[in-house]
């Protein structure tokens, strides 16, 4: 076998590898959720009416924070049982060291990517 036809898909595989990749466009980073998880022991939130609630978080599996609404902050809460919270909130706080702790998922997302009623 001659030497010169195995040295000839070495440039061809160099120029494909070379190729620059397509980046997300900014709608496809506009559609994805924002995923982390925390250890938390309590969310407390602050109602429209001014009462400051707490949920411990033992019974949350995951919290959505819901973004492109032109009102105050709207929460999704899922519980371990299957319940489903809308909250719709002035203020919320995780707090991490009060008690018994648990991961829960925290995600940031639009407010057509709601769970409900989608749900598990």
């Amino acid at each position: 076998m001659k030497v010169w036809k195995l040295l000839l898909p070495v440039p061809v595989v160099a120029a494909l590898a070379m190729v620059p990749q397509d980046p997300l466009s900014p709608a496809d980073t506009a559609n994805q959720e924002q995923v982390s998880i925390a250890t938390i022991s309590e969310l407390q939130y602050v109602n429209l009416q001014g009462a400051a609630v707490s949920v411990p978080a033992r019974n949350v599996v995951e919290i959505r924070l819901l973004e492109d609404i032109d009102m105050p902050i709207r929460i999704e809460l899922l519980y371990d049982n299957g319940d489903y919270s809308l909250v719709n909130t002035q203020a919320f706080h995780l707090l991490r060291n009060n008690g018994t702790t648990r991961e829960v998922r925290l995600v940031r997302a639009r407010n057509g990517k709601m769970r409900f009623p989608r749900l598990p």
